[in-house]
């Protein structure tokens, strides 16, 4: 009888550590939704500033630079700087908040989800209720709707009014007054929705099959997401790129971001296949590394130089490759535990 004991033992010893793994994952995502938590803030007070000068104006966006330039410069600098904070926090739990049921709905409308005018199935749920009183019905993502804005890349968010925001002396890209009432608006909403994310964040209860169910979601959309708009994007199509978002930073930025999302969900369940399938558990780790590792050398190349449309179309083929094969194994993984994923 001492070889049962003891293996129920060992046992009873080792599940508390292997949901201590899966809790890490709530515990990661709380710590990052706290730091974008902190720069939608700051981009919702900056956004407060720029919007009280040009009301204050009477709303006279041509005559705003020669009464007001240093002001105006310097608040949206700020908001772009949280922007450009924040979203890169946000990317590093996409794939957590976009892989699990209760927190899906925010990545649709933070990140993913389309403007009511574009259509499709993933359209986002809110409409954004200016300060005069105006509703802008089905947006888009507020992400995208502040990058549209901040720089300039979406007509209707745009007051038409040119100003050298980054002030190089020249009218550039994103050298464009937003429009104040929207700005604000947008603004605040994305700083009330991540509120909202991280209260919710704190009330999940994070299990293995939410892990495996969001890995086998996100794993796969590395090339006909994130490589896919990056291809439409300023990054490779220069001044010819028509798309409002994903021009600031590029969309191999983010996708490493993400990978890092998809590393820290496995990393929650990794004792278990480790258990099951050493073998399988290192051919996971390894596969979403090597991923990572080839799309930081890509974007690093993207630092120097522009790939070409018919070289960016052969990146796609190749990272939907690799992750199609790192999938394969998560779902194999899954399969070994007794987990059922779409």
């Amino acid at each position: 009888m001492r070889w049962p004991i003891l293996a129920l033992l060992s046992l009873s010893l080792w599940l508390p550590t292997a949901q201590a793994q899966v809790e890490s994952v709530k515990s990661y995502l709380i710590e990052r939704v706290t730091q974008q938590k902190a720069a939608t803030a700051q981009l919702a007070e900056a956004a407060g500033r720029y919007e009280a000068i040009v009301r204050n104006a009477g709303f006279k966006y041509a005559s705003l630079a020669q009464q007001h330039g240093p002001a105006i410069r310097n608040a949206l600098r700020d908001a772009r700087i949280a922007w450009i904070k924040a979203s890169p926090i946000y990317e590093s739990v996409e794939g957590i908040v976009a892989g699990v049921e209760l927190l899906s709905d925010f990545d649709l409308n933070l990140d993913a989800g389309a403007s009511g005018a574009e259509g499709g199935d993933a359209v986002v749920t809110f409409d954004l209720k200016l300060a005069n009183g105006k509703v802008l019905p089905r947006p888009g993502n507020l992400f995208g709707v502040l990058e549209g804005s901040l720089w300039g890349s979406e007509r209707a968010f745009s007051s038409g009014v040119a100003f050298d925001v980054d002030g190089d002396g020249r009218i550039g890209f994103g050298d464009q007054l937003p429009d104040a009432l929207i700005l604000r608006a947008a603004a605040e909403k994305l700083d009330a929705m991540t509120g909202e994310l991280l209260a919710t964040a704190r009330t999940w209860k994070p299990t293995a099959q939410d892990v495996f169910r969001a890995l086998a979601a996100n794993v796969p959309t590395a090339a006909s997401v994130f490589i896919e708009r990056w291809k439409t994007s300023r990054f490779v199509l220069g001044d010819k790129a028509t798309r409002r978002d994903f021009n600031v930073i590029s969309s191999l930025d983010d996708l490493i971001n993400n990978i890092t999302s998809w590393q820290q969900l496995y990393g929650g369940v990794a004792q278990l296949v480790q258990a099951k399938n050493p073998s399988l558990d290192r051919q996971i780790r390894d596969g979403l590394a090597s991923l990572r590792t080839w799309v930081q050398r890509l974007a690093a190349q993207e630092k120097t130089r522009r790939f070409t449309p018919e070289q960016a179309e052969m990146i796609l083929k190749e990272g939907d490759n690799r992750a199609t094969a790192v999938t394969g194994k998560i779902v194999q993984a899954a399969a070994l535990l007794g987990i059922k994923v779409e």
